[in-house]
């Protein structure tokens, strides 16, 4: 796990100033405290490279790495977990390697197999890839983007980089506007979703594809994979379960391989208790897990991860979180996000990271099991029933939507039409109702043209569990994996996430949903409380994760710095804000009108991202 940089330049320039890449590499220096490394060739291209050591310690794992020859060079932020069986095949085709770890494997079977290596690998990762002779540039990213890759297109050439604070203090960033896609998608979802960014030209590399960029500099670019929109399953019940069981037990397995120390972040609800109980059965000794509990408040879970942590025999180490260090902890909160990010269960993670950090160099989390086996069931359900109106009869259909429409049950939709099913989901992700966006930011940008994450019209049950399912995947599922990036790298910390390995996913995709979601409960991830059970005693019902009381820290120290720093603004990243409008927005949830939460941390967040990233160096206007 590290951070990487590269800069590849269009036309024949001086060299690149040492003290810019230096500044560059610092920014990235909490992902890799243990090595640094810089490569050039000439003036036409550079990488660096901050390095947290996991496998094969030796110097031998330097990056940036070349091939013997010079002429092929590597920058690689993750972990592969298949690269033994890569290692071997490439072996027996005459490779021979002089490191025992993953880079040079990467570096091997991309010179040998090109983009379809990407294919083959069974990890995460985030890669620039630079052929001295062709003169070109190859940037991957992860099926799943759980590594982020940002980049930067200017007629000079093309800057690529882990964190979105090197774009920011890149020499081509000056004079970029803000981006109005990227500010539009961000206050309705509370992140920017790939492959779009706060400022123009710059861009998040998409999950599953590669780019590649010559020296003059024509662009081509691949998608090596998809999650499934939909599927034909052949996996139910029982069968289902034993796969599910066999799958994520083999992916514990193989994310244990390490050579610094392995823990896993223990929640109170079933994805983590699930990967630390198959740690200790594959380790045959207790495992250390972290919790962080919100003392004592409606949303603590400590009780339940302690019951959990008794009955797997883990070693639990638990501390708590109370109101009076919110405050304490929100300059890090900020300076780990370098990009506009409203999720803000980034507090714990944050937290749990530097707890597991002050024993751990690794950890395992449960992330992903949710996206996977339909863990949302009020999300879910609610859709589900909806896509039943649509089989009603048209005037009985449009007979309740105007009752929805008119009692606030759908308010929000922006237009008379019926909805989709589509449009019902969507307004679940967002932010604002319609018309709180349309108060706040009257000049605010529609949503990008072509962005399609909600764009589904069908209403046959099978057909929309899975989209659903894919919904979750490629959108709700990418947030979450930037905020545990960003918690745990700024804490030096590599986080692993077994329910995301390749195995497991091509399993779930065979899995029916009817196994995974059952409507009359309420009750999801059958699959995995099924392999939980075999374990432990304990179960928990409740959807749980990492919590904090964010309403109640609106209502205290957090609704002050909001009233100092967000009413009084009358712009934003070049955006008009109507104060009358923030104003009744905090005073409704402060006097306990509303819960107001998602949408003032979402503005407050952006407000503190732009003081500390954006702001320093000029205001610009929305392109």
């Amino acid at each position: 796990m590290c951070g990487i940089c590269g800069e590849l330049q269009f036309h024949d320039a001086p060299a690149r100033d040492d003290a810019v890449i230096a500044r560059l590499g610092e920014l990235m220096a909490r992902r890799g405290p243990d090595d640094a490394g810089v490569w050039r060739d000439g003036g036409r291209a550079w990488l660096a490279f901050r390095r947290l050591a996991i496998l094969d310690l030796s110097p031998a794992g330097h990056q940036p790495m070349l091939t013997p020859d010079g002429r092929f060079a590597l920058v690689f932020n993750g972990e592969i977990y298949n690269f033994g069986e890569l290692r071997r095949e490439l072996e027996s085709l005459g490779v021979r390697f002089r490191s025992t770890g993953d880079t040079e494997v990467v570096l091997h079977a991309l010179v040998r197999w090109g983009t379809t290596a990407l294919d083959r690998f069974n990890g995460m990762f985030a890669l620039g890839f630079y052929d001295r002779q062709e003169r070109s540039l190859l940037l991957a990213r992860d099926h799943a983007g759980i590594k982020p890759l940002y980049y930067m297109l200017d007629d000079r050439g093309i800057f690529f980089a882990s964190q979105y604070d090197q774009i920011l203090a890149h020499p081509w960033r000056e004079g970029l506007p803000v981006s109005a896609e990227g500010l539009a998608l961000y206050l309705r979802l509370g992140y920017i979703p790939a492959p779009y960014a706060i400022l123009e030209r710059t861009f998040m590399l998409e999950p599953g594809t590669w780019l590649r960029v010559n020296g003059d500099g024509q662009a081509s670019r691949g998608i090596y994979y998809e999650f499934p929109m939909q599927v034909t399953p052949d996996l139910r019940g029982e069968a289902a379960y034993e796969a599910v069981d066999a799958a994520v037990s083999a992916a514990v397995r193989r994310q244990m391989i390490s050579d610094v120390p392995l823990g896993a972040f223990l929640s109170g609800g079933v994805d983590s208790p699930l990967v630390v109980a198959m740690m200790t059965a594959a380790a045959g000794r207790p495992v250390r897990a972290y919790t962080i509990g919100s003392a004592g408040s409606a949303v603590d879970e400590s009780a339940d991860a302690a019951a959990f942590a008794k009955q797997t025999g883990a070693i639990h180490i638990l501390e708590q979180f109370t109101p009076d260090r919110v405050l304490e902890r929100l300059d890090d909160v900020v300076a780990a996000v370098s990009e506009p990010f409203a999720d803000y269960s980034i507090f714990p993670t944050l937290l749990v990271s530097g707890l597991a950090r002050r024993d751990m160099t690794v950890m395992l989390s449960g992330d992903g099991g949710d996206e996977l086996f339909w863990g949302y069931p009020q999300r879910f359900g609610s859709v589900l029933d909806a896509a039943a109106d649509f089989r009603r009869p048209h005037w009985q259909r449009s007979a309740r939507w105007v009752t929805r429409r008119f009692t606030g049950l759908g308010n929000g939709h922006e237009n008379l039409r019926w909805p989709s099913i589509g449009d019902w989901y969507r307004q679940k992700h967002m932010r604002y109702t319609p018309g709180m966006l349309d108060e706040l930011f009257p000049t605010l940008p529609p949503w990008p043209a072509g962005f399609g994450l909600f764009d589904y019209d069908g209403w046959q049950p099978d057909e929309t569990a899975y989209w659903l399912r894919w919904n979750e995947f490629v959108g709700h599922l990418t947030m979450v994996l930037l905020k545990v990036d960003r918690a745990s790298m700024y804490n030096s910390l590599e986080v692993r996430v077994p329910l995301l390995d390749r195995e497991v996913i091509a399993v779930a995709t065979r899995v029916d949903w009817r196994s995974c979601l059952d409507l009359r409960t309420g009750t999801g991830k059958l699959p995995l409380r099924r392999s939980l059970a075999r374990h432990v005693a304990h179960q928990t019902t409740a959807k749980r994760g990492f919590e904090v009381p964010m309403v109640d820290w609106l209502r205290g120290p957090l609704g002050e710095l909001f009233r100092d720093v967000a009413v009084p603004r009358q712009e934003l990243l070049g955006m008009p804000i109507e104060r009358s409008a923030v104003e009744r927005l905090l005073g409704d949830h402060q006097a306990g009108r509303a819960d107001n939460s998602r949408s003032l941390w979402t503005l407050l967040s952006l407000v503190l991202w732009s003081e500390r990233h954006f702001e320093p160096s000029g205001r610009f206007q929305i392109a």
